[in-house]
């Protein structure tokens, strides 16, 4: 009786906790389950180490431990955000039914940032639903023309069956199908 109530509660357990980790571009500060649901997942400081990303052909890739979720991409160029005000939607809602690895291409030249520039210092948060509330993680960048993302790994679990146009993409020799959103 108790190895099958400690069964159920595990399972319930797993429920409650799934939840989604930025792998890149990398987020502020390490990943901490019980702050998710906050601004930046619990981190109200920009990272003191920026990182490099591309205007153009740049990727964001996560680890989802939902099997379907809803997210978007918001960006501000405020030199310390400290709440959602600080930052604009650059996206629009989109649907995945993956679990595990995920990545997308994320062409800032083509979503609906404007005025963005080279050099420029901004931090990206991506809001992440997979029924259970709005989580949220944030990266902080520097952008820049001659950044690529050639060295990341950009691999889906399994083929995503998304709402938007899947393109083929390949990224240091891995082969992947990613969330076009243009």
């Amino acid at each position: 009786m108790h190895s099958f109530t400690a069964l159920i509660l595990s399972g319930l357990f797993a429920v409650v906790s799934a939840h989604f980790q930025l792998q890149f571009p990398p987020p502020r500060g390490t990943f901490v389950e019980d702050q998710e649901p906050t601004f930046c997942d619990g981190y109200d400081s920009v990272a003191s180490n920026r990182t490099s990303f591309p205007l153009n052909n740049g990727i964001i890739s996560l680890n989802s431990e939902h099997p379907q979720w809803t997210a978007a991409v918001f960006i501000t160029n405020a030199s310390n955000p400290t709440s959602f005000d600080n930052f604009t939607q650059i996206t629009p809602f989109f649907q995945e039914n993956i679990e595990g690895s995920f990545c997308m291409q994320f062409d800032l030249s083509q979503t609906n940032a404007t005025g963005l520039t080279n050099g420029e210092n901004v931090t990206i948060q991506f809001l992440f639903d997979g029924g259970d509330g709005n989580l949220f993680q944030c990266a902080d960048l520097t952008l820049d023309t001659s950044a690529n993302v050639t060295g990341q790994s950009c691999t889906n679990t399994t083929s995503s069956s998304s709402s938007g146009a899947s393109v083929p993409f390949s990224v240091a020799g891995v082969c992947c199908i990613l969330r076009d959103l243009q």
